[in-house]
């Protein structure tokens, strides 16, 4: 175009090349895009999809950039600027009906080259649109069973179309239905080409100049004023100009004026009259009308094809208004989650108090273990004590001072709940407290705990209680698979510990009825027969300790303290930790249920690795753009 202002540019590659070595970029983009378009809803991060570098990406980068370049030239403007008009002459033909009407046009409509339409997939080149077969000049109106969310395009008729153009008329970009003004942006994010048709009249009004705005950054534009007193209206152009773009940004290749000729309005035959002066050239009060679609036809394809494609990835790239801010929100928002979970880990600890196990349940899964590893005498020997520890608890049991094992296990069992329940009951007050130092925990957990039925928690946790068998499958295996690996790291203590049970056995049966008549606390009969048995109140391995240790000399005496006492500690611990898991349940599946995930999901979102990834690249497709 005679009189555009373009600088000189070192060689590059063909435009084809440079769209394959961006292809890998712009996938991974959306792909993280995509990914973490969920995550960041749940974030409250402000949505991507009516940002502009969204639609850049997305409309305009990721379907053009992975197929052979076209060039795509929209009509746009404001209601009643003649853009149908101006639409039907660059085509030669009427695509579009032009109407008096304001805001007819719903519905864009394209013109193809011939033969394009078998060789472009449309609806890929133009998100968000269905492509339908051009059928008469009223298509653009829209109101069909379809929908108006249409792309109607039809083959050039008369066959002047260069090959690898599109010419689209637009909705208006500032009338009264708002949809209209989606599917225009969404046609200028797609186009690389835009002929702006303003009037004076429509040049600077608010919706128009923020639509061209946007299209100035890396679109190429032709300016084109509609109905003026030609050319009487000559300088004043130049003010209307100077304004557009002082107030939008756009550098315009060329600008063209129409007269205002009603005749040619209505024969589809208007001029376009070029005023190279507003583009660095020099005016020419002498020359006639111009061609403009063959103006169009002339343009360097390639160049204008890359400054569009540039121009949308420097939109993206923007580091103050591109993808990097919706990046910016996803961490921000993580890292408040974080700071919510961080009051969650504080606020909701919760000591159990539960009763001492009954330390005859874990002792036997012991001896359990022990079976096939033990003597035949020490066997035997064991055999006569048991029934001898019978006879002890029998008395006990009729002198008042013993019960039965069930009686006892119902006595634990009912403290235990007790203890449960109160464990319950602290954990909701102190998550009432968590709730007021954190908003985010607050909107997420306050309904939950203000509405919930307590009632129905508590009930819950007696469900649970009650299903819970006192030594479960789970439990035997954790038991036996300590044992284990215990007996594998500390073979000469097993050996110590069988030669104890078989030269002590004298001393075993007093230990266990003296467990099952009184458990931790007092041990009578253990401690009359010596060896400091009576430590049995302070843990379970001082017990074994002392047991041991004089049947094997002092030298065992570290090993036994080092190994055993954790070892002890471990099973008693996995018991009751296992009682207690009730409560985690009824607090997981019932109070809370997946919201400490949802909590854990989103304090770790700013970690993901698409986020890094999308760092990455960004940061990468900038050192390219910037050389």
């Amino acid at each position: 175009m005679a009189g555009a202002h373009d600088s000189p540019e070192a060689p590059r590659p063909p435009a084809a090349s440079r769209y394959v070595a961006w292809a890998g970029s712009v996938g991974e983009l959306c792909d993280v895009v995509d990914r973490l378009g969920g995550l960041a809803a749940e974030l409250g991060a402000p949505s991507p999809d009516g940002a502009e570098w969204h639609g850049q990406l997305f409309g305009k980068l990721r379907p053009q950039v992975t197929r052979e370049p076209v060039m795509v030239a929209a009509v746009c403007g404001g209601t009643n600027t003649g853009k149908s008009l101006v639409s039907n002459v660059l085509v030669g033909a009427e695509i579009s009906r032009s109407l008096p009407e304001a805001a007819r046009t719903r519905c864009p409509v394209a013109s193809l080259p011939r033969g394009l339409a078998k060789a472009v997939d449309l609806a890929a080149l133009f998100p968000g649109f269905t492509p339908r077969a051009w059928s008469s000049d009223t298509d653009a109106l829209g109101g069909s069973a379809e929908g108006d969310d249409l792309l109607v395009w039809r083959e050039d008729p008369l066959g002047r179309q260069p090959a690898r153009l599109i010419l689209i008329d637009t909705p208006d970009v500032d009338g009264t239905l708002r949809e209209n003004w989606h599917r225009a942006e969404a046609v200028r994010n797609a186009c690389d080409v835009i002929v702006a048709v303003l009037t004076q009249q429509k040049y600077n009004d608010a919706a128009v100049r923020d639509f061209f705005a946007a299209a100035a950054a890396g679109k190429s534009l032709v300016v084109v004023f509609n109905m003026v007193n030609w050319p009487a209206q000559r300088e004043r152009i130049a003010g209307w100009y100077a304004t557009f773009v002082a107030e939008t940004g756009a550098a315009p290749l060329a600008v063209y004026a129409v007269p205002h000729d009603f005749a040619r309005a209505e024969s589809g035959t208007i001029e376009f009259f070029q005023l190279p002066e507003l583009t660095g050239g020099t005016a020419d009060p002498a020359a006639g009308p111009v061609d403009l679609a063959a103006a169009l036809a002339g343009v360097d394809f390639d160049r204008i094809k890359l400054q569009a494609m540039e121009g949308a990835f420097r939109v993206v790239l923007d580091p103050s208004a591109g993808m990097a801010t919706w990046l910016d929100a996803i961490e921000s928002s993580s890292r408040e989650w974080r700071d919510a979970r961080g009051v969650l880990a504080e606020e909701a600890q919760v000591r159990v108090e539960l009763p001492s196990a009954p330390r005859e349940l874990v002792w036997n899964e012991i001896w359990e273990w022990l079976e096939p590893r033990r003597s035949r005498v020490d066997i035997n020997l064991s055999r006569l004590y048991r029934v001898a520890g019978s006879g002890a608890a029998w008395v006990g049991r009729r002198i008042g001072i013993g019960r039965t094992a069930a009686e006892k296990r119902d006595d634990f069992a009912a403290v235990e709940l007790s203890a449960l329940k109160q464990a319950l009951s602290t954990f909701i007050d102190r998550l009432d407290g968590a709730c007021r130092r954190s908003p985010r925990l607050r909107a997420l957990l306050g309904d939950t705990l203000v509405r919930g039925d307590r009632a129905a928690w508590y009930a819950d946790l007696e469900r649970r209680h009650a299903a819970l068998p006192m030594v479960s499958d789970d439990y035997r295996i954790f038991v036996r698979g300590e044992l284990d690996r215990f007996s594998r790291e500390n073979p000469k203590f097993l050996q110590v510990l069988l030669t104890g049970l078989s030269l002590g056995s004298v001393a075993r049966p007093c230990i266990t009825v003296g467990l099952m008549m009184a458990g931790a606390a007092a041990v009578p009969a253990a401690a009359a027969a010596g060896h400091g048995l009576t430590t049995l109140v302070h843990t379970a391995g001082d017990y074994v300790v002392w047991a041991v240790a004089p049947l094997a000399g002092e030298g065992v005496l570290g090993l036994t303290m080092a190994g055993l006492k954790p070892l002890l500690e471990r099973l008693f611990a996995g018991w009751s930790a296992e009682r207690s898991r009730v409560l985690t349940e009824t607090l997981h599946d019932v109070v809370l249920g997946d919201r400490l995930e949802v909590i854990e999901r989103l304090a770790t979102a700013g970690d993901r690795p698409e986020v890094t990834r999308a760092r990455r690249l960004l940061y990468d497709c900038g050192r390219e753009f910037s050389r």
